[in-house]
């Protein structure tokens, strides 16, 4: 039986924002400190795991997503799906690759494209297209839906329901890849590895005109929340630049 989707992604309050940031503060410097007594230590090993999937709906997804958006957009969603994979390894999280890659590649397609936004926030938006166009494809319907929700969802931060295993995983590389949050928990050796394959050159300046572009047209929109408590802050002050 298929599930019910997110239709909507609703403004969170300044006052839950703040709350939620400081504890996936207080949550990062635990990491740090425990790797700084080399517990818990990220495993190199994982950058050899890092290639996207291969399979047609892949390809294909590849192709649509770079006739949308332009390098700077599809570069981060290449970037944030091996930081996915990388996080799934940390976190010993078992995911299936081709689901979380095309929703890594297609989560941000409605900042870019005027055919896959519309009045709701740009979350919503994408993955509505997206699972539109996976329909069309003869995807999976259950596959479809769960990769709707992570696309859906990827940006709340004050989401408390569950996940599945692609929501968390797109949740917590965009994370990264946006700003820095649980970077340590990647190598260093697989960052720049990450870095050089898929440069981030022009991507806070450019992605930043995006997400201000959204909060301004739609000031109720969940990531007009965001910049209500410091997003661009935040997304310039990234240490993966």
């Amino acid at each position: 039986m298929s599930r019910i989707l997110t239709t909507e992604l609703a403004r969170d309050s300044k006052a839950a924002l703040i709350m939620r940031f400081a504890l996936l503060g207080i949550r990062d410097k635990f990491y740090r400190i425990r790797q700084s007594v080399g517990v818990g230590l990220p495993d190199r090993a994982v950058q050899d795991h890092l290639g996207v999937p291969d399979s047609p709906i892949a390809r294909e997804a590849t192709a649509w997503a770079a006739s949308l958006q332009p390098d700077f957009v599809q570069y981060h969603g290449l970037r944030s799906f091996a930081f996915g994979v990388a996080l799934a390894d940390y976190h010993n999280v078992r995911f299936d690759r081709e689901m979380l890659y095309i929703a890594s590649i297609l989560h941000d397609i409605s900042l870019v494209s005027p055919e896959c936004d519309g009045p709701g926030s740009f979350e919503v938006e994408a993955a509505g297209c997206a699972h539109r166009w996976l329909g069309d494809q003869g995807y999976d319907r259950d596959k479809a839906d769960i990769i709707h929700e992570a696309m859906a969802l990827h940006s709340a931060v004050c989401h408390t329901g569950p996940r599945d295993a692609e929501g968390l995983l797109l949740h917590l590389e965009a994370g990264v890849d946006v700003v820095g949050m649980q970077m340590m928990n990647v190598h260093p050796d697989v960052r720049g590895k990450i870095l050089r394959d898929y440069p981030r050159t022009g991507f806070v300046r450019d992605f930043g005109k995006l997400v201000a572009r959204q909060a301004e047209c739609k000031p109720g929109c969940h990531i007009a929340g965001l910049v209500g408590v410091g997003f661009m802050k935040a997304l310039a002050s990234n240490r993966l630049d």
